[in-house]
């Protein structure tokens, strides 16, 4: 991945709005990080990748696998072209920006899947099978995917929080952790998709109708739910790294990680437990789709003002 020239990162003076770039001479210089996370970030990400790659070979098989990843990569390239054409204006630090996208394909996805797994099989063997069916995507999902997902935003919000750049930042980092934990589930799911098809009647009307269904739901809406719902966290982040006070700051973190569960368990109680097979659709459209254009809305406008800010400061 590439930033596609971004601007280097500067002093922030406006943190909710945008930054300051006025006075290069005030410009922090980037943080390195110890040695051994240099090196234990990689080799911890890689694995963690890797393994969840075996595990998707495992349910579908190597041709399933490369079928799955492949479509899933191109639909991730294009997300992300988007995201970083949505931050080109905000300065930010190019490996942020990588280690963003890796940590929703590795460690957060890695950490999701089995976690998910397990307390499936902890409530289907205390509560029963059937109470797992609703837990499952009402609790389970939500929680373990957005929280993994969220805690990358948590530790930049720590770690580096003068380098958030504004709600910008935080929707264009939370987007960028979606768009790779949608890089493996996207593997699974359409390279499971495909593989079915091959392996059943071709020309039955049934399973190409199952086939298209399932590609519209993972190709036109499902990409673009894991970056808008970790951007939401991402905003309450950005909103957190702007406040003063250690309490505010805890509940605008905790506000937006719990509507982007919210939003999560209704989508996945819609699709996986309700009796009517078009709610997903209809959640889709009434809820999930005003809420991703106003993401989308307030976004470009950020991305607007601060490109006339850098062009005014520019032009001084």
């Amino acid at each position: 991945m590439v930033s596609n020239g971004s601007a280097p990162h500067t002093a922030v003076r406006e943190p909710i709005e945008g930054i300051d770039v006025s006075s290069s001479a005030n410009q922090p210089v980037p943080s390195r990080a110890p040695w051994h996370l240099r090196v234990l970030w990689p080799i911890l990400a890689a694995a963690t990748w890797l393994a969840s790659m075996v595990y998707i070979a495992t349910q579908l098989g190597v041709s399933g696998l490369l079928i799955g990843a492949v479509l899933s990569a191109i639909l991730a390239a294009l997300i992300v072209g988007v995201i970083l054409w949505l931050g080109r204006w905000t300065p930010r630090e190019p490996r942020l920006l990588v280690s963003a996208f890796v940590w929703g394909a590795s460690i957060a996805a890695f950490c999701a899947l089995w976690s998910q797994n397990g307390l499936q099989a902890l409530v289907d063997g205390t509560l029963g099978v059937d109470a797992g069916r609703w837990i499952r995507p009402l609790i389970i999902t939500p929680v373990t995917e957005e929280g993994f997902k969220g805690l990358f935003l948590v530790w930049l919000l720590v770690f580096h929080r003068r380098r958030i750049g504004g709600l910008l930042g935080g929707i264009v980092y939370g987007g960028l952790v979606g768009a790779g934990f949608s890089l493996v589930e996207n593997s699974l799911y359409l390279g499971g998709a495909v593989t079915t098809f091959l392996h059943s009647d071709t020309s039955d009307p049934r399973a190409i109708a199952t086939l298209a269904a399932t590609l519209v739901l993972r190709v036109v809406l499902v990409p673009l739910m894991h970056p808008f719902l970790v951007a939401i966290t991402g905003l309450g982040v950005a909103a957190a790294a702007a406040a003063r006070r250690r309490g505010a700051r805890v509940a605008l973190v905790l506000a937006g990680l719990l509507i982007a569960m919210a939003l999560h368990g209704a989508w996945d109680w819609a699709g996986l437990a309700a009796s009517d097979p078009y709610l997903i659709y209809k959640i889709y459209a009434a809820v999930m789709l005003p809420m991703f254009l106003a993401v989308v809305i307030l976004g470009t406008s950020l991305r607007r003002r601060q490109r006339r800010r850098t062009a005014t400061t520019l032009a001084v």
